[in-house]
């Protein structure tokens, strides 16, 4: 289950609206409301606080834990959103929530890349290898240039041609995410 519909759930056990559950649960408003709109995807660890402050604990499967335990969890939501939405007209507002979570609460250590991108088709083996660049962090021995597209891609839904050039890690992949997207509020 994604850490936003986990939210949702432990909303509505709880019984409360989206304000009570915030101050009940000690999560931003601004969180809660996002994640409701479909504009964010909280990390597990947030969803995890605030049902542990209002009482509950949340169970995983035997998979889940292992998952989250290797992988981490913020990489995991990411990997979750990617594997979900992709192809989908909330692909990006997903996939950019999971992003944005992992780059304000990074895991301690970044996942192993082959153990993140498997199963993934090759355009978003190419994302993610933009964002481990973009985040400095190693893919191990995986060799760059097996990554590179043949051709330009994007994940959004709409490109525009603009005077923001596309972001330089990713855009090695012939992946064009413009820098703006890069930069939440």
């Amino acid at each position: 289950m994604q850490a936003d519909e986990l939210l949702r759930e432990l909303m509505k056990n709880a019984g409360l609206n989206a304000a009570d559950f915030s101050r009940a649960s000690n999560m931003a408003e601004s969180v809660v409301s996002r994640t409701l709109s479909g504009k964010t995807v909280p990390t597990f660890n947030k969803v995890d606080a605030a049902a542990r402050t209002l009482g509950y604990e949340l169970t995983l499967s035997p998979l889940e834990r292992a998952t989250v335990r290797v992988i981490g969890p913020a990489m995991s939501d990411l990997m979750q959103s990617i594997q979900q939405y992709s192809g989908t007209e909330e692909q990006w507002t997903r996939v950019s929530a999971g992003m944005r979570n992992l780059m304000e609460f990074p895991d301690d250590e970044p996942a192993d890349f082959k153990k993140v991108t498997k199963g993934m088709d090759v355009r978003w083996q190419a994302f993610m290898a933009g964002l481990y660049d973009y985040q400095h962090w190693s893919k191990g021995d995986v060799s760059p240039q097996s990554l590179k597209l043949d051709a330009e891609w994007t994940p959004l839904r709409k490109i525009y041609r603009s005077a923001t050039p596309p972001d330089e890690f990713f855009a090695w992949y012939n992946v064009i995410i413009p820098r703006g997207e890069l930069l939440w509020k």
